[in-house]
């Protein structure tokens, strides 16, 4: 089982590596840049959905129950804070990232969960200390942000208010981060495959490269 679970992980990495690379590419080219725009939303539900499967391997139910929660929970903080302003700032959805529901696209909860999945993951390998383990995966997200901002904007994933980005933005990402890692300690859980950390970095190459050359 052991040997099934690395060789899976194995080749999602390399499947996610051409993936996103193609990603660099496309966005980075004129004449394929709107194509890349227009499979933005089906290219994060398959990456999203594969780094997915890797962790069903582990088979905890307490991990399921997480991973639909966090989603559900932060697209519901989206909606509120995209028809507020209350939470992150005044911002609005542009189309690219897909369907929406209330104005929020649907893959937006799946961002979330994997950013913080990421970055617990990554905190898992500094400290077996909860609330720390916790606190480096809301400095995790809020880096990540700080990169993902300036270049969603130019695709446009959403838009702010006059065009500026708040603090509030920055402190609800480390916020909303941190609890949602301290809730997945609280119950126990350990990420067990290296796979969403893997994506997370990934995903920073890819916009950090955007965020330079586009």
């Amino acid at each position: 089982m052991e040997g099934k679970k690395n060789l899976i992980t194995k080749y999602s990495v390399r499947f996610l590596i051409i993936i996103f690379a193609v990603g660099i590419i496309g966005h980075l080219t004129s004449g394929t840049r709107e194509l890349m725009i227009l499979l933005t939303p089906y290219t994060l539900l398959i990456t999203s959905s594969l780094t997915f499967y890797s962790m069903l391997n582990e088979s905890n139910k307490k991990l399921l129950i997480w991973f639909f929660l966090t989603y559900i929970l932060t697209y519901v903080l989206e909606v509120i804070g995209a028809k507020t302003g209350i939470i992150f700032g005044n911002y609005s959805y542009g189309s690219t990232l897909g369907f929406k529901v209330m104005d929020v696209p649907l893959i937006i909860g799946l961002n979330w969960v994997f950013v913080i999945l990421g970055g617990i993951s990554i905190a898992q390998k500094v400290t077996s200390d909860k609330k720390l383990s916790a606190l480096i995966t809301a400095f995790v997200a809020l880096g990540f942000d700080l990169i993902l901002e300036p270049v969603a904007i130019k695709l446009n994933y959403w838009t702010w208010q006059n065009g500026k980005i708040p603090l509030q933005n920055y402190l609800a990402w480390f916020l909303i981060a941190f609890f949602f890692a301290w809730i997945f300690h609280r119950l126990n859980l350990v990420v067990k495959t290296d796979l969403p950390k893997i994506y997370l970095v990934i995903q920073t190459v890819f916009f950090v490269s955007l965020l330079i050359f586009m």
